[in-house]
């Protein structure tokens, strides 16, 4: 048994301390890596205050070597955020309106898709920061993982000089075809033609994080493998994890709905259950003291606009707590007695599978799905792991919210911990190492 440890390059735009989902997917993958003595050099962006929000610790083994690499020019190199808690309000209260540009930016982004990404000026300077450790060390693999294209961009071309290592391509999130940036027109074309020079002849497998993608990844590149390894929880962040799932919560009559996350207007919109839940007021069914909608996150300006639209906070039961530290975010879903989970049920997005999914699992809280059936990854998951409940009509959704009042329980939540188990991004961090001494033509350790 060939028993050397390997050396990993990890090439990612996103990477502490940024305070985002994909961080984790990435960071723990290293920490687990080098906790078992294999080698790992992440290769990341330089961190600009625009890039943020901050504050996500690292809780990295020593091990890690992280580069980051600049890109922009003196200006853009500004202090970051303050990103301790986040201040609460009521939907009432006024909301800093976001900037003019981002705002434009984010229009744009829904034609020309990924075809024009600031993280572009990124990819000269990091093509010559990883040819510099690719001449100073010996790597066995390189993980690059997307979005944005950038990350893929560098780790093609140094694939290209280093045909001899191993490449293995992540999409957290479809490239070509993704349901919230597609790109439309030539654009489109762009977009496919780009990802289709980047990974043909390079790279040597994709990983992508639910059977939905991986299908639409197979079949537009059908001469590479394609695995799923979804995403996952930290074993060492939740430790209690098995315990909170087998008490459950215990309900008192009031419910506290929290939702953690970003909010995208006709995609993850929690109109429904704000109309099912003025609805049961409005009829005298439930008195608006039993339910409070809790919301954290980005994206405040476009919830309230949700809100003033559909005069949803007439009752005054939801509460936008802004953006918070990961640990104050952590605490209140502790807290809730119901997770809202929100994605778009249009065909596109029906391989989303996101890593907040995952914190939602091994919470010990049930996890009420808005938007999607067990069509979608994450209804699928929800309802195999006897998590959660998928609904987005208003009806099913005041039967449910009334049962769960009057039998102080949710009937739905029968969580299988053998099941939720096998999203350890420890066991997921250790099967890449198993398939990548594969490539080598050698068992791993």
């Amino acid at each position: 048994m060939n028993d050397r440890k390997k050396r990993i390059l990890l090439i990612s735009c996103f990477f502490y301390p940024q305070n985002r989902i994909p961080v984790l997917r990435i960071g723990q993958w290293a920490k687990y890596w080098a906790s078992e003595g294999h080698e790992v050099t992440v290769l990341t962006t330089k961190k600009y205050s625009f890039m943020g929000p901050f504050g996500l610790d690292p809780d990295l083994p020593a091990e890690v070597l992280v580069i980051e690499v600049p890109s922009l020019p003196q200006i853009f190199d500004r202090a970051k955020p303050n990103t301790e808690g986040g201040k609460s309000h009521t939907a009432s209260e006024p909301i800093n309106a976001e900037s003019g540009f981002k705002k434009k930016v984010r229009s744009l982004r829904g034609y020309i898709g990924s075809t024009v990404d600031i993280h572009d000026f990124w990819i000269g300077p990091a093509y010559k920061t990883g040819m510099k450790l690719l001449a100073e060390n010996r790597y066995d693999a390189i993980v690059s993982s997307y979005s944005p294209p950038a990350a893929h961009m560098v780790a093609s071309k140094l694939k290209e000089r280093h045909p001899e290592l191993v490449w293995f391509a992540d999409f957290r999130d479809l490239w070509a075809n993704n349901h919230i940036t597609s790109a439309k027109g030539v654009f489109k074309w762009i977009e496919s033609a780009r990802e289709n020079r980047c990974l043909r002849g390079r790279a040597n497998a994709i990983i992508t994080v639910s059977k939905p993608l991986a299908i639409d990844l197979q079949a537009r590149h059908p001469e590479l493998p394609v695995w799923v390894i979804e995403n996952g929880f930290d074993p060492q962040e939740f430790p209690r994890w098995m315990q909170a799932v087998s008490d459950g919560p215990q309900l008192t009559g009031n419910i506290t709905i929290c939702y953690a996350g970003t909010i995208y207007p006709n995609r993850r919109d929690p109109t429904p259950l704000f109309n099912a839940v003025n609805e049961l007021i409005d009829s005298g069914q439930v008195s608006a003291e039993k339910i409070t909608i809790e919301f954290y996150g980005q994206n405040e300006k476009e919830l309230a606009e949700i809100i003033q639209r559909t005069r949803a906070n007439r009752h005054n039961i939801i509460k936008i707590k802004g953006f918070v530290s990961r640990q104050v975010s952590l605490e209140a879903q502790g807290r809730s007695d119901l997770l809202l989970l929100l994605e778009s049920g249009e065909p596109l997005a029906r391989g989303m599978l996101t890593g907040k999914v995952f914190e939602y699992l091994v919470s010990g809280i049930p996890i009420l799905a808005v938007g999607i059936d067990n069509t979608h990854a994450a209804g699928e998951l929800l309802e195999n792991t006897g998590t959660g409940y998928c609904a987005s009509d208003s009806d099913e959704l005041k039967r449910l919210l009334l049962a769960a009042i009057e039998l102080k329980y949710f009937s739905f939540y029968r969580p299988r911990k053998d099941l939720i188990a096998k999203f350890s991004r420890q066991i997921q961090a250790q099967s890449i190492i198993d398939r990548l001494a594969a490539f080598q033509g050698a068992p791993s350790c």
